[in-house]
């Protein structure tokens, strides 16, 4: 195997494309060559970059001013090639990998045409198989009984863990001395060949296209037969390969495959993927090392130089990196006459990192603002990198109140946001009423069926007619869509989008603020290139939702990018900040470790030696994001920390290991700046002393003027205010004890970083899934709320927990229904999640009425609460403010209640309580100025 280092910006890319002409040119084939790279983006780029190298030759003779030259003799050669590009192999790993499957299929028991399946359904389809598993073990008799009970509820989040991890090793064994271990993988052993029997021959996961591409090199056959079709591969981003990969890559090389591997240690940032660097440094130990590239075309002077030093300290102490895999670099190209700029600011001084990082990012938003105003960078030439979207948040906030405008790209999957989905369904419900779309238009909010109405309509010998029969209003919605698809694509995509949907409610009603943002900046994108033809653009969102990293659509406008590390790789900018060079410093547990292998569980032998081992793992890892980060700018260079009272850590080591830390003297050149800064401006401007006017005008008669705050903001929730009618004055706190322990977000304070309480994570799910008439029995409504942004900061095993409480009340509230609470069917009007906006005496109140509806001639207003000891003058006052504003606008005073979804207690507020509580609280707002 053939190996080289390629440093960022040295151009990698052009390398591969310099290696396919220049083989070309020697007379081999297009055909028999493979370019395979980590993702579909980076193979369209190969493919057009060969393409252009093709173009070039043929028509100016030279390829990047004498690169690659056309030898007369060649022309025909490089003619062929051209006209067999767009069927080259330029793919993707596991595009490659299914390309050797297809030619060998039979042999190894797959259909030609088998299907990719995306990794979270194989996902799903291992739970629902490790869930029979668990069912029948529950039989004394069965040999697993022993295994499950002496795991018990722990075995299904670990088994997932497991399974999300398999291309990690092809063959799993428990650790020395585990039991416990044991008992999981026989456990996990006899699921997983389910999973493969419902796969069959006709679908595959990634990680089951890297075991049958495994077993298709063990195959001498199918072995033959893919080294015939493609006997040179090229290999680009081998950094990232896991270990399956490398192992077949290994494999085809010493089955007579010429493999040529290109990639960069230091850029090895993936390891929650599965990538495992040291596939790639087995690859330098034992294959052909070629010269690495060392002309970087992307960096101006003074950021090589930093970067140089960078690589260098971090290598002599083995800090993400060695020596041999970090040749120094030097600028070239246009770059070379580029002077550059590198700048490294500390907030320093305090206790905790959480208390300094919004000074860190006002001090950033400064930089960039003075880089706008003084060199004249456009605020779409420059990105803000931090390894969080938490720590993105706190800088744009910085940046808004500079004046800065920026976009923060949303990650990866933007095509597979439930919103934008939605739209696309309806799109082709609209084009074929009775195609594949319709189930999820009728769930979605377009249609808003229930699951039993949706299996009725669907048990229907005509599920069609049953539509129009049984929800005319449903039908009705229908015949919209199928209008609206006649019209242009873009006209389609805004009609859905602004028009009344379901009682004379928009989508866009629907949607909160982020999803809104989402669903404009489709209708942005689709502006920009409008299709012609609605199955165009279907196609178009159905292609970019099979692909993850198509995912960066922004939220809205134009401005600084701000992005995380992770997605940043491969990109570029003129100017580049990185923000919180202070942070980062703990490892993330896991709940269970693969260790070559051998599966280590929480309390088993050798448990906390993995546990080491992975730390080690991340915080090499770490160093390389710091690379990666520092690599991404052209011209100027900006770093950012906090460093609280303990010292450097993180990212700030290297910069102290650099002698760039916060202890060193200041220095501003025109090329380089060190700065601290202290936790806080120096002078802060006397907020009573009013600023003098400029050019001595006579200040306006309203400069003096003063309002007297009020208890609460201007705009309150009346959630907040806790109490009835016992006084006027209002009490927004504190709350009880037992509230505030399971609701308060808790942080590390020393990280500054918050996750939500549990409380709140279950009401938030329990209130969406009332919101969706959700089923606690259906496993897709489940899946459907472990999805949620909430549910992200906790491991598996808490969410099965708080999973477990809301299925408990969600089976409450649906059991009030028909008794307490009217049935769903007996409601002409039911509004959900209704908001509320009420201006009083100086004061808005803002909230969400839970449920509004119309039973039998009767309007009932309900509130669910999930406390645990249900106080209902607690909420007098919010119910009250709810009452009131429905009152104003409909002149109907609603039966309102208070749900108790705990105990399914259903209690009502008498019309007294309510005004009394009402006019108790009304004047305790801030008052008219």
């Amino acid at each position: 195997m053939r190996v080289r280092v390629a440093s960022a910006g040295t151009g990698k890319t052009t390398s591969l494309v310099r290696r396919f002409l220049e083989r070309i040119g020697e007379g081999e084939p297009l055909r028999r060559m493979a370019g395979v790279t980590f993702t579909r983006n980076a193979a369209a780029e190969l493919r057009a970059r060969v393409g252009e190298g093709l173009r070039d030759l043929l028509q100016d003779g030279s390829y990047l001013g004498g690169l690659v030259t056309l030898d007369p003799a060649a022309r025909p050669r490089y003619q062929e090639a051209l006209r067999e590009l767009d069927g080259a192999t330029l793919t993707t790993i596991h595009g490659f990998m299914s390309l050797g499957l297809r030619l060998s299929a039979p042999l190894l028991g797959l259909d030609p045409d088998f299907t990719a399946l995306p990794e979270w359904e194989a996902q799903a389809i291992f739970e629902e198989e490790f869930e029979a598993v668990l069912l029948v073990a529950r039989d004394p008799d069965h040999p697993l009984h022993e295994s499950a009970a002496r795991i018990g509820e722990p075995a299904r989040p670990w088994a997932q863990a497991v399974f999300a991890q398999r291309s990690l090793a092809e063959r799993l064994a428990p650790g020395p001395g585990d039991a416990r271990a044991a008992d999981l993988l026989a456990l996990y052993q006899e699921a997983y060949p389910r999973v493969l029997a419902r796969l069959g021959a006709t679908r595959a996961s990634p990680a089951e296209i890297e075991r049958r591409a495994l077993q298709l090199v063990r195959t001498p056959g199918a072995l033959a037969r893919l080294t015939a079709r493609a006997p040179r591969v090229v290999v680009d981003e081998f950094q990232d390969v896991n270990p399956l990969q490398g192992r077949f890559f290994a494999a085809l090389e010493a089955g007579g495959a010429q493999v040529e591997v290109v990639g960069d240690p230091k850029q090895s940032i993936y390891g929650f993927r599965q990538a495992d660097v040291e596939v790639f440094r087995t690859a330098l130990r034992t294959g052909e090392v070629l010269a690495p590239l060392q002309e970087s075309r992307r960096h101006a002077q003074v950021p090589v130089r930093f970067l140089n030093a960078l690589t260098r300290t971090l290598a002599a102490r083995e800090w993400g990196f060695v020596q041999d895999e970090a040749p120094e670099v030097r600028a070239a190209g246009a770059q070379a006459d580029v002077r550059g700029r590198v700048e490294v600011h500390w907030v320093r001084g305090g206790p905790a990192l959480g208390a300094l990082r919004p000074r860190e990012a006002t001090v950033l938003a400064e930089r960039l603002a003075e880089a706008h105003r003084a060199h004249g960078v456009a605020y779409q030439d420059m990105a803000v990198l931090a390894r969080t979207y938490a720590g993105l948040r706190t800088v744009r906030a910085a940046l808004r109140a500079q004046g800065v405008p920026a976009v923060l790209l949303q990650g990866r999957g933007y095509y597979q946001r439930s919103e934008v989905r939605d739209l696309a369904h309806a799109l082709r419900v609209g084009i074929d009423p009775a195609g594949p779309s319709l189930p999820a238009w009728l769930r979605g909010p377009f249609g808003g069926l229930t699951p039993g109405e949706l299996d009725a309509t669907f048990m229907a010998e005509d599920p069609l007619a049953h539509l129009e029969a049984a929800h005319p209003a449903v039908w009705a919605r229908l015949q919209r869509m199928r209008a609206a698809a006649q019209e242009p694509p873009l006209v389609a995509l805004r009609t859905l989008v602004r028009t009344p949907v379901a009682e004379e409610v928009r989508m866009v009603d629907l949607l909160s603020v982020e999803q809104r943002e989402n669903v404009d900046a489709l209708l942005f994108s689709v502006a920009q290139q409008p299709p012609g033809e609605l199955e165009v653009l279907l196609e178009r969102l159905d292609l970019l939702s099979r692909r993850g990293e198509a995912g960066d659509v922004p939220q809205a406008g134009e401005g600084v990018s701000l992005l995380t590390v992770h997605a940043s790789k491969g990109l570029e900018w003129p100017w580049v900040a990185v923000y919180d060079l202070g942070g980062g410093g703990r490892p993330r547990p896991a709940p269970l470790y693969l260790e070559e292998g051998r599966l280590h569980l929480p309390g088993g032998p050798g448990f906390e030696a993995a546990r080491s081992a992975d730390a080690t793992r991340q915080r090499q890892e770490s160093y390389r994001m710091l690379y990666v980060a520092a690599s991404r700018a052209r011209d100027a260079l900006i770093l950012t920390g906090s460093v609280t009272d303990r010292g450097a850590e993180g990212w700030a080591t290297a910069l102290a290991a650099m002698k760039l830390g916060p202890d060193r003297p200041p220095r501003t050149q025109d090329d380089f700046v060190l700065a601290v800064h202290p936790p806080a401006p120096a002078e802060l401007p006397d907020p009573d002393e009013p600023a003098g006017a400029a050019g001595g005008l006579p200040e306006a008669p309203w400069t003096q003027r003063r309002f007297a705050a009020g208890p609460f903001p201007p705009v309150e929730s009346p959630s907040r205010v806790r109490g009835g009618v016992e006084g006027a004055a209002p009490a927004a706190g504190p709350r009880p004890d037992d509230e505030v322990a399971e609701a308060r977000l808790v942080s590390d304070p020393a990280e500054g970083d918050r996750l939500p309480g549990q409380a709140v994570a279950v009401g938030t799910l329990l209130h969406d899934a009332i919101r969706r008439d959700a089923d606690p029995t259906d496993r897709d409504e489940m899946a459907l709320l472990r999805a949620q942004e909430v549910m992200f900061p906790y491991a598996p095993e808490e969410q099965d927990r708080l999973l477990a409480e809301v299925r408990e009340m969600l089976g409450v509230y649906r059991s009030l229904l028909g008794g307490p609470l009217p049935a769903l069917e007996a409601r002409t009007r039911d509004l959900r999640e209704w908001p509320v906006v009420l201006p009083e005496g100086g004061q808005v109140w803002q909230g969400l009425i839970d449920r509004l509806y119309l039973a039998e001639g009767t309007w009932y207003l309900d509130d669910y609460k999930t406390d645990r000891t249900l106080r209902p003058e607690r909420y007098a006052f919010q119910l009250a403010v709810y009452r009131e504003a429905v009152l104003r606008v409909s002149k109907v005073r609603p039966v309102t209640r208070l749900v108790g979804l705990r105990d399914g207690a259903v209690l009502p507020y008498d019309n007294e309580t309510l005004r009394a509580a009402w006019a108790a609280r009304r004047g305790a707002g801030r008052q008219d100025g």
